[in-house]
Protein backbone atom coordinates (compact mmCIF):
# COMPACT_ATOMS: atom_id res chain seq x y z
CA UNK A 1 0.00 0.00 0.00
CA UNK A 2 3.07 2.14 0.49
CA UNK A 3 4.01 2.03 -2.50
CA UNK A 4 0.94 2.23 -4.32
CA UNK A 5 0.30 5.99 -2.71
CA UNK A 6 2.99 7.58 -4.62
CA UNK A 7 1.99 5.93 -7.57
CA UNK A 8 -1.80 7.20 -7.47
CA UNK A 9 -0.08 10.58 -6.82
CA UNK A 10 1.87 10.64 -9.59
CA UNK A 11 -0.55 9.22 -11.89
CA UNK A 12 -2.92 11.86 -10.52
CA UNK A 13 -0.59 14.84 -11.40
CA UNK A 14 -0.54 13.51 -14.84
CA UNK A 15 -2.11 16.02 -17.65
CA UNK A 16 -4.05 14.57 -20.67
CA UNK A 17 -1.04 15.39 -22.72
CA UNK A 18 0.97 13.32 -20.35
CA UNK A 19 -1.06 10.24 -21.43
CA UNK A 20 -1.19 11.22 -25.15
CA UNK A 21 2.00 11.09 -25.07
CA UNK A 22 3.32 8.08 -23.13
CA UNK A 23 -0.05 5.98 -25.18
CA UNK A 24 1.39 7.56 -28.37
CA UNK A 25 5.30 6.28 -27.34
CA UNK A 26 3.84 3.33 -26.49
CA UNK A 27 1.70 2.99 -29.58
CA UNK A 28 4.23 3.90 -32.27
CA UNK A 29 7.06 1.48 -30.69
CA UNK A 30 4.49 -1.97 -31.15
CA UNK A 31 3.77 -0.14 -34.44
CA UNK A 32 7.06 -0.02 -35.74
CA UNK A 33 7.79 -3.67 -34.48
CA UNK A 34 5.00 -4.60 -36.20
CA UNK A 35 6.10 -2.66 -39.33
CA UNK A 36 9.77 -4.08 -39.21
CA UNK A 37 8.64 -7.59 -38.46
CA UNK A 38 6.11 -7.42 -41.78
CA UNK A 39 9.23 -5.77 -43.49
CA UNK A 40 11.85 -8.76 -42.68
CA UNK A 41 8.93 -11.31 -43.43
CA UNK A 42 8.08 -10.69 -46.78
CA UNK A 43 11.42 -9.86 -47.48
CA UNK A 44 12.49 -13.43 -46.79
CA UNK A 45 9.63 -14.67 -48.78
CA UNK A 46 10.65 -12.69 -51.94
CA UNK A 47 14.12 -13.97 -51.28
CA UNK A 48 12.51 -17.14 -51.68
CA UNK A 49 10.78 -16.51 -54.44
CA UNK A 50 13.53 -15.46 -56.03
CA UNK A 51 15.84 -18.22 -55.33
CA UNK A 52 13.15 -20.55 -56.59
CA UNK A 53 12.72 -18.80 -59.45
CA UNK A 54 16.30 -18.86 -60.24
CA UNK A 55 16.26 -22.87 -59.79
CA UNK A 56 13.44 -23.04 -62.20
CA UNK A 57 14.97 -20.99 -64.90
CA UNK A 58 17.99 -23.42 -64.35
CA UNK A 59 16.17 -26.08 -64.61
CA UNK A 60 14.63 -24.46 -68.10
CA UNK A 61 18.02 -24.40 -69.13
CA UNK A 62 18.86 -27.68 -69.22
CA UNK A 63 15.45 -28.91 -70.64
CA UNK A 64 16.53 -26.68 -73.15
CA UNK A 65 19.33 -28.47 -74.08
CA UNK A 66 17.35 -31.53 -73.56
CA UNK A 67 15.19 -30.19 -76.62
CA UNK A 68 18.14 -29.59 -78.39
CA UNK A 69 19.84 -33.15 -77.71
CA UNK A 70 16.48 -34.60 -79.38
CA UNK A 71 16.57 -32.10 -82.59
CA UNK A 72 20.43 -33.55 -82.79
CA UNK A 73 19.57 -37.30 -82.39
CA UNK A 74 16.73 -37.12 -84.52
CA UNK A 75 19.04 -35.09 -87.25
CA UNK A 76 21.04 -38.12 -87.18
CA UNK A 77 18.23 -40.75 -87.29
CA UNK A 78 16.82 -38.42 -90.44
CA UNK A 79 19.72 -38.13 -92.34
CA UNK A 80 21.04 -42.16 -91.97
CA UNK A 81 16.91 -42.95 -92.90
CA UNK A 82 17.74 -40.84 -96.90
CA UNK A 83 20.68 -42.52 -96.80
CA UNK A 84 19.75 -46.02 -96.72
CA UNK A 85 16.12 -45.03 -98.71
CA UNK A 86 18.42 -43.31 -101.58
CA UNK A 87 20.14 -46.72 -101.67
CA UNK A 88 17.35 -48.81 -101.98
CA UNK A 89 18.35 -50.37 -98.20
CA UNK A 90 21.51 -51.72 -99.89
CA UNK A 91 24.48 -51.66 -98.02
CA UNK A 92 26.80 -52.81 -100.61
CA UNK A 93 29.46 -50.22 -101.57
CA UNK A 94 29.34 -48.52 -98.32
CA UNK A 95 32.64 -49.03 -95.74
CA UNK A 96 31.92 -51.23 -92.77
CA UNK A 97 32.71 -47.72 -89.99
CA UNK A 98 30.28 -46.36 -91.87
CA UNK A 99 27.40 -49.54 -91.32
CA UNK A 100 28.72 -49.78 -88.14
CA UNK A 101 27.81 -46.11 -87.59
CA UNK A 102 24.42 -46.47 -89.57
CA UNK A 103 23.29 -49.57 -87.71
CA UNK A 104 24.03 -47.98 -84.43
CA UNK A 105 22.35 -44.52 -85.31
CA UNK A 106 18.97 -46.73 -86.54
CA UNK A 107 18.92 -49.86 -84.07
CA UNK A 108 21.21 -48.41 -81.32
CA UNK A 109 19.42 -47.80 -77.47
CA UNK A 110 15.58 -48.51 -77.05
CA UNK A 111 12.67 -45.94 -75.33
CA UNK A 112 13.80 -42.24 -74.61
CA UNK A 113 17.14 -41.12 -74.60
CA UNK A 114 17.04 -37.90 -72.52
CA UNK A 115 14.41 -36.93 -69.96
CA UNK A 116 13.16 -33.92 -69.06
CA UNK A 117 12.88 -32.19 -65.79
CA UNK A 118 10.52 -30.65 -63.86
CA UNK A 119 11.86 -30.91 -59.80
CA UNK A 120 11.84 -27.67 -59.44
CA UNK A 121 8.63 -26.94 -60.52
CA UNK A 122 6.79 -29.24 -58.19
CA UNK A 123 9.11 -27.56 -55.54
CA UNK A 124 7.52 -23.99 -56.33
CA UNK A 125 4.41 -25.57 -55.99
CA UNK A 126 4.29 -27.83 -53.36
CA UNK A 127 5.99 -25.76 -51.08
CA UNK A 128 3.49 -22.94 -51.52
CA UNK A 129 6.39 -20.48 -52.72
CA UNK A 130 3.92 -19.89 -55.57
CA UNK A 131 1.45 -18.22 -53.79
CA UNK A 132 3.90 -15.07 -52.75
CA UNK A 133 4.80 -14.55 -56.58
CA UNK A 134 3.30 -10.78 -57.22
CA UNK A 135 3.29 -11.21 -60.61
CA UNK A 136 0.27 -14.23 -61.29
CA UNK A 137 0.91 -13.70 -65.08
CA UNK A 138 4.42 -14.97 -65.20
CA UNK A 139 3.40 -17.68 -63.66
CA UNK A 140 0.49 -18.66 -65.29
CA UNK A 141 3.38 -18.40 -68.31
CA UNK A 142 5.44 -20.39 -66.94
CA UNK A 143 2.83 -23.29 -66.01
CA UNK A 144 2.20 -22.93 -69.75
CA UNK A 145 5.43 -23.38 -70.56
CA UNK A 146 5.86 -26.90 -68.63
CA UNK A 147 2.52 -28.00 -70.45
CA UNK A 148 4.11 -27.38 -73.92
CA UNK A 149 6.93 -29.77 -72.35
CA UNK A 150 5.05 -32.21 -71.67
CA UNK A 151 3.64 -32.52 -74.90
CA UNK A 152 6.82 -32.29 -76.07
CA UNK A 153 7.72 -35.60 -74.29
CA UNK A 154 4.70 -37.12 -75.61
CA UNK A 155 5.71 -36.68 -78.84
CA UNK A 156 8.74 -37.99 -78.15
CA UNK A 157 7.67 -40.82 -76.34
CA UNK A 158 5.21 -41.35 -79.22
CA UNK A 159 8.44 -41.45 -81.95
CA UNK A 160 10.60 -43.86 -79.40
CA UNK A 161 7.94 -46.53 -78.82
CA UNK A 162 7.07 -46.94 -82.82
CA UNK A 163 10.84 -47.22 -83.25
CA UNK A 164 11.21 -50.21 -80.72
CA UNK A 165 8.37 -51.86 -81.82
CA UNK A 166 9.31 -51.67 -85.39
CA UNK A 167 13.18 -52.11 -84.71
CA UNK A 168 13.06 -54.65 -81.49
CA UNK A 169 11.51 -58.08 -82.99
CA UNK A 170 13.86 -57.96 -86.19
CA UNK A 171 16.79 -56.80 -84.10
CA UNK A 172 15.94 -59.34 -81.14
CA UNK A 173 16.45 -62.00 -84.51
CA UNK A 174 18.80 -60.44 -86.54
CA UNK A 175 21.47 -59.23 -84.49
CA UNK A 176 24.10 -61.49 -82.26
CA UNK A 177 26.58 -60.01 -79.93
CA UNK A 178 28.99 -62.11 -81.90
CA UNK A 179 28.15 -61.67 -85.52
CA UNK A 180 29.68 -58.69 -87.88
CA UNK A 181 27.13 -55.43 -87.86
CA UNK A 182 27.22 -55.99 -91.85
CA UNK A 183 25.62 -59.30 -91.62
CA UNK A 184 23.34 -58.49 -88.90
CA UNK A 185 22.03 -55.14 -90.31
CA UNK A 186 21.57 -56.30 -93.49
CA UNK A 187 18.85 -59.09 -92.42
CA UNK A 188 17.33 -56.65 -90.10
CA UNK A 189 16.87 -53.86 -93.17
CA UNK A 190 15.10 -56.70 -95.40
CA UNK A 191 12.29 -56.94 -92.95
CA UNK A 192 9.19 -54.74 -94.26
CA UNK A 193 8.35 -53.71 -90.91
CA UNK A 194 11.36 -51.97 -90.49
CA UNK A 195 11.84 -50.51 -94.06
CA UNK A 196 8.68 -49.26 -93.27
CA UNK A 197 9.39 -47.46 -90.28
CA UNK A 198 12.49 -46.28 -91.90
CA UNK A 199 10.61 -44.56 -94.74
CA UNK A 200 8.62 -42.71 -92.03
CA UNK A 201 11.46 -41.31 -90.27
CA UNK A 202 12.28 -38.97 -92.17
CA UNK A 203 8.28 -37.44 -92.20
CA UNK A 204 8.09 -37.63 -88.51
CA UNK A 205 8.79 -34.11 -87.71
CA UNK A 206 8.26 -30.74 -89.53
CA UNK A 207 11.33 -28.09 -90.00
CA UNK A 208 10.10 -25.99 -87.74
CA UNK A 209 9.38 -28.30 -84.74
CA UNK A 210 12.01 -28.38 -82.85
CA UNK A 211 12.91 -24.71 -82.87
CA UNK A 212 9.06 -23.98 -81.79
CA UNK A 213 10.08 -25.91 -78.98
CA UNK A 214 13.50 -23.98 -78.29
CA UNK A 215 11.79 -20.31 -78.82
CA UNK A 216 9.45 -20.74 -76.12
CA UNK A 217 11.86 -21.84 -73.41
CA UNK A 218 14.27 -19.42 -74.74
CA UNK A 219 11.85 -16.86 -74.00
CA UNK A 220 10.42 -17.97 -70.81
CA UNK A 221 14.24 -18.13 -69.38
CA UNK A 222 15.08 -14.58 -70.75
CA UNK A 223 11.43 -13.53 -69.07
CA UNK A 224 12.41 -15.39 -65.10
CA UNK A 225 16.12 -14.17 -65.55
CA UNK A 226 15.29 -10.66 -66.20
CA UNK A 227 12.37 -10.30 -62.97
CA UNK A 228 14.50 -12.90 -60.88
CA UNK A 229 18.15 -12.46 -62.18
CA UNK A 230 20.78 -15.13 -63.52
CA UNK A 231 21.32 -18.61 -61.53
CA UNK A 232 24.64 -19.80 -61.73
CA UNK A 233 24.67 -21.30 -65.21
CA UNK A 234 26.40 -22.04 -67.76
CA UNK A 235 26.41 -21.22 -71.75
CA UNK A 236 22.84 -22.56 -72.68
CA UNK A 237 23.50 -22.36 -76.25
CA UNK A 238 27.24 -23.86 -76.55
CA UNK A 239 26.73 -27.47 -76.04
CA UNK A 240 23.75 -27.74 -78.45
CA UNK A 241 25.75 -25.60 -80.87
CA UNK A 242 28.59 -27.31 -80.71
CA UNK A 243 26.74 -30.68 -81.48
CA UNK A 244 25.08 -29.15 -84.36
CA UNK A 245 28.65 -28.48 -85.97
CA UNK A 246 29.65 -31.98 -85.12
CA UNK A 247 26.97 -33.48 -86.66
CA UNK A 248 27.19 -31.30 -90.03
CA UNK A 249 30.73 -31.71 -90.82
CA UNK A 250 29.89 -35.43 -89.85
CA UNK A 251 27.63 -34.98 -92.66
CA UNK A 252 30.14 -33.68 -95.09
CA UNK A 253 32.39 -36.52 -94.69
CA UNK A 254 30.16 -38.95 -95.87
CA UNK A 255 27.04 -37.25 -97.74
CA UNK A 256 28.72 -34.43 -99.00
CA UNK A 257 26.28 -31.72 -99.11
CA UNK A 258 23.28 -32.36 -96.30
CA UNK A 259 23.15 -31.31 -92.67
CA UNK A 260 23.28 -34.27 -90.33
CA UNK A 261 21.01 -32.01 -87.95
CA UNK A 262 18.19 -30.44 -90.21
CA UNK A 263 15.29 -30.11 -88.21
CA UNK A 264 12.86 -31.80 -87.30
CA UNK A 265 9.66 -31.67 -85.67
CA UNK A 266 6.22 -33.20 -85.48
CA UNK A 267 4.43 -36.46 -85.33
CA UNK A 268 1.66 -36.73 -88.02
CA UNK A 269 -1.19 -35.88 -85.74
CA UNK A 270 -0.36 -32.65 -83.81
Amino acid sequence: AAMKKPLKKRIKKWKIGDYARQFSIVTGGVLLTLWLTARITEAAKQREVRQAMQLVASELHDNLQVVRDYRYTYGKDKWVARRLLEADFSLAGFPSDTVETYSRYITGGMGKPYRLSSDALEMLKTTGIASHIADKQTLIDLLRCYKELAAFDDYMELYYDQRMQAMLPSQMENLHWNSPYHEGFEKTLSDKTVRNWIGLIPRAFDDWFFGEYEKKLENMILLLEGRYGKSEHGDDGASGQKQDQEGAEEQQAEDGHERADAAPALIAGR
